[in-house]
């Protein structure tokens, strides 16, 4: 996996986002916010953070904050991009391919944006 593309694998794991996103407010609309957390982190993501007991003015603010992140589409693109991006890095940083502070190739695709 290391010899893909960096961008092809930026676009590749951001071309799910809609599914991911589609998924969760399913789960919302069905009043199962935990287990749209849930399938968050089992996306590798960390979700938004929110009581799901609380009772407070502040909680309810925090779990409607929490649903409007986890159904939406470019919350999940920039997370995916994120979390593609630090993968790489690290799958290299782990086979030595990394000389300096960041690999050649992260350099690189930092450059370009």
């Amino acid at each position: 996996m290391i010899l893909k593309n960096l961008d092809d694998l930026v676009l590749d794991s951001q071309s799910v986002a809609r599914t991911h996103s589609m998924h969760c407010k399913e789960l919302i609309d069905a009043d199962q916010l935990s287990k749209a957390i849930e399938y968050c982190r089992d996306q590798g993501i960390d979700p938004p953070q929110c009581s799901l007991t609380a009772s407070s003015v502040n909680a309810d603010k925090l779990r409607t904050t929490a649903k409007g992140m986890l159904s939406d589409e470019a919350w999940w693109t920039k997370r995916l991009k994120t979390k593609t991006l630090r993968d790489y890095e690290n799958r290299h940083i782990k086979s030595g391919n990394v000389t300096n502070i960041i690999s050649d190739k992260m350099v690189e695709y930092m450059k370009k944006r």
